[in-house]
């Protein structure tokens, strides 16, 4: 008896501390380091506790140990929390690239969901172009707007609360009318792709989408250009086991290459 009441308490005391950690490493996401009593006091704890933490992450490479505090174990991508309008000159031919590597994942009749970003934008004005009848999904009005004057494709812009630097639209709404929807395939941009925990974000919100779609999807993409390789960010969003495909201007270090292959998921290049 005595055993029996002491696990519970064990496995609460571990989910507690995987939350905890988990708050810690959404504190690194500018890619800055962060003092040891400035986490502590945000998140109303003892410095030591913390220090307990950043060991543990540091073990399990995601974040490093610097005098005094922590930062990210890579670098994270700055550009994916700046507004949309600015990340779209930004390595545009790379991205360019990555869209046309996309374009064999989409067949006639598919019923997709595309998610929001710079180089998601880019594939749906492909994609649009060329003349494939798609029902397509999304929370971005600018991929809306994209298909909207083609007369082969349906397009439903998702209810939510607009992020304007983004041009996207979150929240509860978006997540209920995900789970009355099923997909053929469902494509998302991403802000990091690690070795071990696949493909990143920089908020809660990108991670609960990510877990919505992998129920909702028969197939899940994703696409990000080269520089996407190696960073890190604070939230798993699709780890590898649930990829279907990758879409990339460039193949990705040996690491990524690897952990690829095991999870088969499909790499897919510019021609």
């Amino acid at each position: 008896m005595g055993e029996s009441r002491k696990m519970p308490q064990s496995r609460e005391g571990r989910r507690l501390g995987a939350s905890r950690q988990q708050e810690i490493l959404a504190l690194l996401t500018r890619g800055q380091a962060v003092a040891v009593g400035e986490i502590a006091e945000r998140l109303g704890v003892s410095q030591e506790t913390i220090r307990r933490d950043i060991r543990t992450l540091e073990e399990t490479g995601l974040l490093r140990r610097v005098h005094g505090g922590a930062m990210p174990s890579g670098a994270v991508d700055l550009t994916a929390r700046r507004p949309v309008v600015e990340r779209m000159d930004v390595a545009r031919a790379a991205k360019q690239a990555v869209a046309r590597a996309a374009l064999p994942l989409f067949a006639e009749g598919m019923n997709v969901f595309l998610g929001g970003s710079s180089t998601m934008l880019l594939l749906a004005q492909d994609l649009a172009q060329s003349g494939i009848g798609l029902s397509v999904t999304t929370n971005m009005i600018d991929i809306a707007t994209a298909f909207a004057a083609q007369p082969r494709c349906g397009v439903t812009l998702l209810g939510g609360v607009l992020k304007p630097a983004t041009h996207t639209l979150v929240g509860p709404e978006v997540l209920r009318a995900l789970d009355r929807r099923v997909f053929d395939l469902a494509v998302c941009g991403t802000s990091a792709i690690h070795a071990r925990h696949g493909c990143l974000g920089p908020s809660e919100w990108h991670a609960a989408i990510g877990e919505a779609l992998a129920t909702r999807a028969d197939r899940i993409a994703v696409v990000a250009d080269h520089d996407k390789f190696l960073r890190s960010d604070a939230h798993q969003v699709i780890p590898f086991g649930s990829l279907h495909a990758l879409a990339t201007d460039q193949a990705p270090p040996e690491a990524i290459k690897e952990a690829l292959s095991t999870a088969e998921v499909r790499l897919l290049l510019p021609a």
